[in-house]
């Protein structure tokens, strides 16, 4: 601890000589991850034949298992373990290209306020039953009754389909959903009926919480069998065979899915391992094939540079939410002005030195959305830039908020438990304190963190989303009705209206000026998150480990991997 704080220390020194320098129009010059280069695994460029034998990987999440519900699922953590099993109508490639899975073909009405999606026939679960519509019906129906709980998950079905936040606000059991514009055609054939015109709609089919489910084994309102030991079947390349939600999850192949042919990893071993050091521990020791979670710094590390893995694109963004809802009980968080404070008061530059040493794997964002969309002329992320670092500016905006040195503010950051959420709270935490600001650090185990804060129980929090689907994702996910009732942390009837609008935009360049004008309104006039940077994962790839992948989320691809001879 005293050395990260004498070289944040050191560090802040030398970057406050510039401080106040840059104009808040100044566009940012970091490029997206995805357009740099870095050392490939060995694995991946040899020419070696794979070795014979069955391939078996060990790899770690750095959560116990929480859920594997894919109604719930709103963690990347446990979305990595789950797309080992799961399947739904499209699924996306590397570069974020969206392909068939499931679906054989699908059509939009007219008025674009029907989907109509088709099969493809002969596919199996991985106990032999056929999948139907039936499952699919089932499997929407249920993730939008669900409850509460997972109201983030369910946020684009409650907030398009027919009748379906009516169900949600309800909690109606799926045979209760009659009014649901979500219904079985024939055997392979269903529908899915919107309240209005959606410009991607069908790419939620790629995700999780829309994936079809039987009612058999998946419990309405409730996701305790999908890690309380309970083998199940499944619908993607891997099928469950022992799961401990403590320790660790075991899948061998599925013989029965539907690409089974191209599927060459046997068996997977996902290892409970919350602590990133003790991930490249143990990735040393060949305990691990793959690390997903090791410190940043070890992209710079020569050691490793054979190793490393680093995605083709990745859209994700690393901030901190402010609570200014209805269970907000610190008032100046309400105050535009001292949200602009805390902002103005990071200096990025510095975080980023600390947390990665000059790293690519870390990328600073000055806006809400990350980089890898496309804008106007250039990157979305690249065409404006809010609120460069400014101390003076700052303490200027504190003091006129009433704060002092002898009238300081003081509340509560949450995080959850790692090293490396811990190193970013404690470096606001010291920002901050230069601006009258006595904050407290509070972390909670990963599995629960999104319980506070679905919940309202914070102040200000570490957030993070990863979404290659489309900008106005980002931003729905704080619109009021895509929160807990009672419970949200930004709620805002013109930004609501500013993302509703956005919805009906057909026209590109007008769709992307729409953007721009909500991230103008929510990062640059209401500083209601303070956008820190893209976490691109530092993952290490054993040598001879071949075709290995990581989607634009993140998501760890094992199917296809083999052993070099």
């Amino acid at each position: 601890m005293k050395k990260f704080t004498a070289l944040m220390l050191a560090l802040v020194m030398c970057f406050s000589l510039f401080a106040g320098c840059s104009s808040e129009e100044e566009t940012t010059t970091a490029a997206p991850a995805g357009d740099t280069t870095t050392a490939a695994p060995s694995g991946d460029t040899t020419t070696a034949a794979p070795a014979e034998g069955p391939v078996e990987i060990v790899t770690a999440t750095n959560t116990t298992f929480a859920t594997l519900d894919p109604a719930l699922m709103s963690t990347t953590a446990m979305s990595y373990v789950y797309n080992c099993t799961g399947a739904n109508l499209f699924s996306q490639d590397a570069s974020g290209a969206y392909q068939n899975e499931l679906c054989e073909s699908y059509e939009v009405s007219e008025d674009g306020l029907t989907y109509t999606f088709k099969l493809k026939d002969g596919i199996k679960w991985s106990d032999g039953e056929p999948l139907t519509a039936e499952h699919c019906v089932f499997g929407i129906k249920r993730s939008i009754g669900y409850g509460p709980m997972n109201a983030y998950a369910a946020r684009n079905l409650t907030s398009f389909v027919v009748g379906a936040a009516e169900a949600a606000e309800q909690q109606l059991d799926v045979a209760d959903m009659t009014e649901v514009g979500v219904n079985v055609i024939d055997d392979l054939t269903f529908e899915v009926k919107l309240l209005e015109v959606h410009p991607f709609f069908h790419k939620f089919f790629a995700g999780n919480v829309t994936a079809p489910v039987r009612p058999d084994f998946a419990v309405e309102h409730e996701s305790a069998w999908s890690v309380d030991g309970t083998i199940y079947p499944c619908l993607g390349p891997m099928k469950l065979e022992s799961i401990s939600a403590e320790e660790q999850a075991v899948y061998v192949k599925n013989e029965n899915y539907w690409n089974a042919e191209n599927v060459t990893l046997d068996k997977i071993t996902w290892l409970v391992m919350p602590d990133s050091t003790a991930q490249l521990n143990a990735f040393k020791a060949g305990e691990l094939d793959v690390a997903l979670n090791v410190p940043t710094e070890v992209s710079t590390n020569a050691e490793y540079a054979n190793m490393l893995y680093k995605g083709e694109k990745y859209c994700s963004s690393y901030f901190v939410l402010f609570n200014g809802g209805p269970k907000n009980t610190v008032p100046a968080l309400k105050d535009a002005n001292v949200r602009k404070a805390m902002i103005l008061s990071v200096n990025k530059e510095v975080m980023i030195e600390i947390l990665g040493g000059g790293s690519e794997f870390i990328v600073q964002l000055d806006g809400f959305i990350p980089y890898g969309f496309e804008g106007l002329t250039d990157d979305f992320r690249a065409e404006a830039s809010y609120h460069t670092y400014n101390l003076e500016e700052a303490k200027k905006l504190m003091e006129a908020a009433g704060y002092n040195e002898n009238n300081r503010l003081s509340f509560e950051y949450l995080y959850s438990n790692s090293q490396f959420h811990a190193d970013v709270a404690q470096m606001l935490q010291q920002f901050w304190s230069q601006i009258y600001i006595d904050v407290e650090l509070k972390s909670v185990e990963g599995g629960v963190f999104y319980d506070f804060v679905d919940n309202g129980d914070f102040t200000a929090c570490r957030y993070a989303n990863n979404d290659s689907t489309d900008p106005l994702n980002f931003f729905k996910i704080f619109t009021t009705d895509a929160q807990i009732d009672g419970c949200q942390s930004i709620r805002d009837d013109k930004y609501d209206a500013l993302v509703a609008e956005a919805y009906t935009i057909t026209d590109q360049t007008k769709y992307i000026e729409k953007l721009h004008e909500i991230e103008d309104y929510m990062v640059g006039e209401q500083a209601f998150v303070l956008p820190l940077f893209t976490q691109v994962p530092v993952v290490l790839v054993s040598e001879g480990i071949q075709g290995f992948w990581t989607g634009t989320a993140g998501a760890p691809d094992f199917t296809g991997v083999t052993f070099a001879n």
